[in-house]
């Protein structure tokens, strides 16, 4: 059984929503990953992981959609560090759509434990990466 050291997960949500946050330069688009990342957690609790991979496809905000895809990311490399690509990450053609659905109950009810982690690392570190934000 695998162990999660917090510290690896914080770390990893503060390098990946950093780096998405100095890869948009547009203000207004920052406001809307800072609102999509504080939301992660709330959506995943109330409708499911597999709805939130589901809304990745159907999201046409592309500030909002590029913040789930980083999510997804990172929660791939926390839950699979040992594979490179893995189906979670990718939203072309449902991939990680299937991934889900072809999971066992406890799986997928232990991945969703984790999806909510990272999304409450997501929330608590958006403030701090888009804290220049409130002066705007």
């Amino acid at each position: 059984m695998l162990q999660y050291d917090p510290r690896s997960i914080s770390s990893k949500v503060y390098q990946n929503l950093k780096k998405l946050r100095d890869e948009t330069p547009n203000n207004s688009d920052q406001k809307e990953q800072k609102s999509q990342a504080v939301e992660l957690y709330n959506y995943i609790a109330t409708w499911g992981l597999l709805r939130l991979k589901a809304e990745e496809i159907a999201l046409n905000q592309n500030s909002k959609k590029e913040t789930v895809k980083c999510f997804f990311k990172t929660l791939a490399k926390v839950a699979f560090p040992d594979v490179d690509l893995h189906p979670l990450s990718q939203s072309e053609e449902s991939q990680g759509i299937e991934f889900l659905t072809r999971r066992s109950t406890s799986e997928y009810l232990g991945l969703t434990a984790l999806a909510l982690q990272v999304a409450r690392e997501f929330a608590f570190w958006a403030e701090a990466v888009y804290a220049h934000l409130k002066n705007t």
